[in-house]
């Protein structure tokens, strides 16, 4: 049945595409995002310039304040795994650094303030936290608020009486009302009326911002992914119309790793294994002698599939990739038309391929129903 037969084709086209992009997520949530924090850099500027709106003058320090409040054990736990390897490794520390957290609520954010100028100077602290901590406390000096152990001591004891006054209030609940009856009735009225009224807008723009830069960056690998790996988007198809073989195989493929829920993406805000592309590179790439090379970096980065299929294939050397480019002639232009058709299709995203493969298959079962249905009644109305 021709339906079948393109249907099939584009089963296949969505089977490579959902691959590929779920490289695509795991590079991505590796590197820029686990090993720089992209999280982590966005919510440092976001609360550094929230900072400054709230107390001008304080642009010199805003900066050291917010990212000692991030990398506060309560918020960012010590980083783990390979990225904690490498940073020991360049670093020469025995323990390992702490990350800039990702996330903060402002009630968190209020109480790690309060006891960042609480706390005294410690002999080990970089000057630059010194002097960032004697430059907020004077200028909320000037705004009354001279003792923030004391108001910090209020806040905590006054979360304990709400907690018993109302177990079904969440913590945050609790904190935030603790906070605002603090500050409203005392010193430091006008502050807090500030960093209330733009923090969050200013996780909003944040969340905006980072959101940007994982796309940025999630195009950068596609590109990269699809001019290594030469994935031209109209001789996939051609192959998969004309190789009955081929296409039989990937949809046979499909169909099982759909059932056994292989390629299902990460939840919304999820991630996928921590540092993942960061481990594959380490142990086939940049180890010294590693002789698997880019077929076992593929396997790791989840482009199994798409290899043994030979949907796609790893260039081995330079020449080999610089092979598969077609001579400067209407075949080139096509071929870049192609790829750049490809980096598109994958900007759409792994939650995208994978919707679409299962609606796919779903259809193709329906449609194979009727094909049998169909093919029994003609043989019946033959026969009689």
């Amino acid at each position: 049945m021709i339906v079948l037969h393109y249907l099939d084709v584009m089963i296949g086209f969505a089977f490579t595409m959902l691959v590929i992009s779920l490289a695509v997520t795991a590079m991505v949530q590796a590197v820029p995002v686990y090993m720089r924090n992209l999280k982590g850099e966005a919510l440092e500027r976001g609360l550094t310039d929230l900072m400054v709106r709230v107390l001008p003058g304080l642009e010199s320090h805003a900066r050291v304040i917010v990212d000692h409040i991030l990398r506060d054990p309560l918020l960012s736990p010590p980083r783990s795994g390979v990225t904690s390897w490498i940073m020991r490794t360049q670093s020469g520390d025995k323990e390992p650094p702490r990350s800039r957290s990702g996330v903060v609520q402002r009630e968190e954010f209020v109480r790690l303030l309060l006891d960042f100028m609480a706390q005294d100077d410690k002999p080990d602290e970089l000057q630059a936290v010194k002097d960032a901590r004697a430059e907020i406390k004077a200028m909320l000096a000037k705004l009354d608020l001279t003792d923030p152990k004391a108001l910090l001591l209020q806040i905590r004891t006054r979360i304990a009486e709400l907690e018993l006054q109302n177990p079904g209030w969440s913590s945050s609940q609790r904190a935030s009302k603790a906070i605002l009856e603090a500050f409203m009735a005392g010193p430091g009225k006008d502050f807090m009326a500030k960093l209330v009224g733009w923090f969050d807008q200013t996780i909003d723009r944040v969340d905006a911002a980072y959101t940007a830069r994982v796309r940025i960056w999630t195009a950068m690998f596609s590109i990269a992914l699809v001019v290594v790996l030469h994935l031209d988007t109209f001789a996939l198809m051609a192959r998969l119309n004309a190789d009955s073989a081929l296409r039989d195989k990937v949809v046979a493929s499909a169909v099982s790793a759909m059932e056994k829920g292989q390629f299902a993406p990460p939840p919304a805000g999820g991630t996928v294994n921590e540092a993942q592309a960061l481990a594959c590179a380490r142990t086939h790439l940049a180890t010294p002698g590693a002789a698997r090379g880019l077929d076992a970096y593929a396997d790791c980065m989840g482009l199994a599939e798409a290899t043994k299929l030979e949907l796609v294939s790893w260039p081995h050397d330079l020449d080999a990739w610089a092979s598969r480019w077609q001579p400067p002639s209407f075949a080139l232009l096509l071929q870049l038309l192609g790829m750049s058709l490809s980096i598109s299709l994958l900007s759409l995203g792994a939650p995208f391929w994978y919707a679409t493969l299962s609606n796919l298959i779903k259809l193709r079962s329906t449609m194979s129903q009727k094909d049998e249905a169909a093919r029994a009644e003609r043989q019946t109305t033959q026969v009689g």
